[in-house]
């Protein structure tokens, strides 16, 4: 038997060309940890094959699943649309696991129990309490003496700064529109914000126990995360249908695929679903039980055996080998197992029935992983199929290994996923599916003789807020849906984020990272605005007989350098494990550049070339949802508030009638400028800024007012109605700012003065004599002697000099500002 203590990173095997020519991509391979050349297995190097871990569809997609998704989109359109590679693309939809079986029984427990108890009843209070308690048991280390009454009070003495994280987080939501003050960040473990989690529930059942609320919505609400796990504790062994369950799975899936639509996110190639491929685990996990590397035990399920895999020569958890001894990991990697002692615990005391062959109690060692788990008498409403070791279902891990191998065969490209997923869920993956495979067929090995399932394993980072990784189970997480129609996120806004931050890296959700993300998309966008209105404005006098000038001379020669460097930079940078944060940079750059040419020339042969190089890039980047990169010689991109394709088309409908309304208002101008004294024309000109900010800028159109002397006409362009208004309310509040300083300014130096003036209005001859400190005065005034009667010192009399000096010229300036005479 082998040892399972950790061993060596095995050897990895790059991939032959098969002598096809193929760019010079380089990605971080996690089976590496380093980066290594994209080498496909096709033999004409231009299919890739790519398996990518999909959603446990029971509840909302959140901002962690929109990083995921989000960023392997990003990867796929690259690979597709830049490299030019055939992408065959599997996602899974996990509908079968223990959070989804969980939710289902919990969700339609409460839905049952709301029902039958609605209006609100005495005995349904009674219940919640008594859920409450259970819930406050299990999850802190009050007392028996803790009541929803007291758990404030005893709250904020035993968790003092936890409790007050959670009364703040609440009065904000209760208070909105209070403005918020400056405190430090706290950044809390992950114990921690479990804490947090359980006492803000606990808090906000609390409340709802003192004081039933009018709307029963409210009391379900605050009532439903501490009666989901007690109704479920009271139906042990109930049985529920089938549709349960389906129902859950179903509504969370669509959900699921509309929020990646709305993100841009491109359907996969194929959808696999582990609740239709029941009989392709069945056979998987029984060639891996008749090859030796798996057990089945007494009580029908089936565990992979580590022991028996290494000593067959394979390498065990080859993407994290230094935590294959987690038992927290691995306990999650279980699920619902994990609390069945007789599965978790070693166990090598063998059962034998009549007429079967003897087998364990449990699973060998911890380490062990469920390959198909037993169905459980005590659960008979859990979805089960039947197999040669009795009713069950699949494990998590198998699932993929199944799924994939149906779909792609015995080896694949590429496989990605979270890195939360790289142990043990992808470990496992890859130590069945190798164990599935090896000997199998005639496919590549590694240098050790073992079969090679995937040669590419991407991990897309973490998206963290306030230094915890977003979790449902922490119930830190910001929906997909809340972030796009609450939260000030875009799809576009997003994407850009994860373009800004890299694909393998982690992202903290704060302030700063949403403007950075603001900041590139309005450049980008400014730009593609300005050069469409330029194209409009020469094709209107092309049609005139007015030809543009082509003219190329040394700022041309530059800018087409510019163009350039700017393309075998963006390679450099897609080459280089696809790093899309500096080829953004390279964008950014070059409209910079093209930005400062355009206002050196009016010719616009380069800023079109330069321009449609850009459309193509951000398309690639999936930045615009209506176009494709290599469709047409499209500038620009598309609205993000328009939900239709047809933005263009209404464009080119309106543009002559604003050109005739423009070339209106610039003559009216024209006229009003020449007679800047006129009355009239002062109102004209009003009226004309009026056109400009508001009617117009209402309805997304923005005039750029240009050389007047030139007589050139006002630029007309497209923009987005939300971002002229914000533009114009912001130029407004800085102009309200300006004159609320310009009036505070006045009004400090009215009292500046007015206290200049009460000071110079003093006498110097009588400055002092009203002072108690002294006793006598010389004929002008100056102090002689102090209170008590002894002489003023010289020295202390020099500097009743120079204040009596400093009076005397102030007040004989005040007397001759007032027309009267000095002293």
């Amino acid at each position: 038997m082998a040892s399972t203590s950790r061993r060596e990173q095995p050897p990895w095997t790059p991939p032959s060309s098969h002598g096809a020519p193929l760019p010079p991509l380089q990605i971080y391979n996690s089976l590496t940890k380093e980066k290594n050349q994209f080498v496909p297995i096709d033999s004409t190097g231009r299919k890739v094959t790519w398996y990518c871990c999909g959603p446990t569809v029971y509840d909302a997609g959140h901002l962690g699943h929109a990083r995921n998704y989000v960023t392997t989109d990003v990867l796929r359109r690259i690979l597709r649309d830049y490299f030019g590679f055939e992408v065959q693309f599997v996602q899974n939809v996990t509908d079968v696991d223990d959070k989804i079986i969980l939710r289902a029984r919990q969700q339609h427990l409460l839905e049952e129990f709301v029902s039958q108890n609605s209006p609100i009843t005495p005995e349904a209070v009674s219940t919640v309490s008594t859920a409450w308690t259970a819930y406050l048991k299990k999850n802190t280390a009050a007392g028996d003496d803790v009541t929803p009454e007291n758990f404030e009070k005893w709250a904020t003495s035993a968790q003092k700064e936890i409790m007050g994280l959670v009364l703040k987080e609440r009065e904000r939501k209760l208070n909105p529109s209070a403005k918020a003050e400056e405190e430090e960040e706290v950044i809390l473990d992950e114990k921690s914000t479990k804490l947090k989690m359980h006492l803000t529930t606990l808090h906000t059942a609390s409340l709802v126990l003192q004081r039933t609320p009018e709307d029963s919505k409210d009391f379900w609400s605050a009532a439903s995360s501490i009666l989901l796990p007690y109704l479920d504790s009271l139906n042990q062994g109930r049985e529920y249908p089938p549709e349960v369950f389906s129902k859950l799975t179903s509504y969370w899936e669509n959900h699921f695929n509309e929020d990646m639509a709305t993100l841009n996110v491109l359907p996969p190639t194929t959808v696999t679903r582990v609740s239709e491929f029941i009989p392709e685990n069945v056979a998987f996990v029984k060639k891996l039980v008749d090859r030796g590397f798996a057990y089945p035990t007494a009580d029908g399920s089936v565990y992979f055996d580590i022991a028996a895999y290494e000593a067959a020569g394979h390498h065990y958890a080859k993407l994290q080998p230094w935590n294959r001894g987690d038992e927290s990991l691995i306990a999650d990697g279980e699920g619902a197992l994990t609390s069945d002692k007789a599965s978790t615990l070693p166990n090598t005391v063998e059962t034998e029935e009549e007429g079967k062959p003897k087998l364990l109690a449990s699973k060998k060692t911890p380490q062990d992983f469920a390959l198909w788990k037993a169905f459980k008498a005590e659960k008979p409403g859990e979805p089960s199929w039947d197999s040669p070791w009795g009713k069950g279902r699949p494990g998590w891990h198998i699932e993929c290994s199944v799924m994939c191998s149906e779909v792609l065969g015995g080896q694949v490209d590429i496989h990605s996923g979270g890195i939360d997923l790289a142990f043990p869920h992808h470990d496992n993956e890859i130590a069945q599916s190798e164990a599935y495979w090896d000997g199998c067929c005639d496919i590549p090995k590694t240098a050790d003789g073992k079969h090679q399932w995937v040669n590419y394993f991407l991990h897309m980072g973490h998206l963290s807020i306030h230094g915890s990784k977003m979790s449902k189970s922490l119930k830190n997480f910001v929906s997909i849906r809340d972030a796009l129609t609450r939260g000030g996120w875009t799809p576009r806004g997003l994407r850009i984020v994860f373009l800004l931050g890299g694909w393998k890296d982690g992202i903290e959700v704060r302030e700063g990272v949403l403007m950075e993300a603001k900041s590139w998309e309005t450049t980008v966008a400014k730009f593609f605005s300005n050069v469409k209105a330029l194209i409009a404005e020469e094709e209107e006098e092309e049609k005139k007989g007015n030809r543009a000038k082509q003219l190329f001379g040394p700022l041309e020669h530059a800018i087409f350098k510019d163009l350039d460097t700017a393309r075998q930079s963006l390679h450099a940078a897609l080459c280089d494990n696809f790093n899309t944060a500096a080829a953004m940079k390279v964008l950014s750059d070059l409209i910079g550049s093209t930005n400062k040419y355009m206002s050196q020339t009016k010719s616009l042969s380069a800023v079109k070339e330069i321009s449609r190089w850009v459309t193509r890039i951000v398309t690639i980047f999936g930045l615009d949802p209506t176009s494709t990169p290599n469709g047409s010689d499209r500038i620009g991109w598309a609205d993000p508030t328009s939900s239709t394709t047809s933005s263009s088309g209404a464009e080119e409908i309106a543009l002559p009638y604003l050109r005739t309304l423009s070339t209106f208002r610039d003559n009216v101008r024209t006229l009003a400028i020449a007679n800047p004294k006129d009355s009239i024309s002062k109102d004209l000109l009003l009226l004309s800024d009026r056109l400009r900010d508001h009617d117009l800028a209402n309805l997304g159109v923005a005039l750029d007012d240009r050389d007047f002397a030139k007589g050139a006409p006002a630029l007309i362009k497209f923009v987005p109605a939300e971002e002229l208004i914000a533009a114009r309310e912001e130029k407004e509040r800085r102009a309200a700012e300006k004159e609320r300083k310009k009036e505070e300014a006045r009004l400090r130096k009215e009292e500046e003065d007015r206290k200049k003036e009460e000071t110079a209005r003093v006498s110097h001859l009588e400055m002092f004599k009203n002072d108690a400190e002294f006793s006598e005065w010389d004929e002008q005034g100056i102090p002689t002697r102090s209170k008590d009667g002894t002489e003023v010192t010289k020295s202390r009399r020099k500097a009743l000099v120079k204040a009596w000096e400093r009076q005397r010229k102030l007040h004989e300036g005040w007397l001759k500002a007032k027309g009267g005479a000095g002293a």
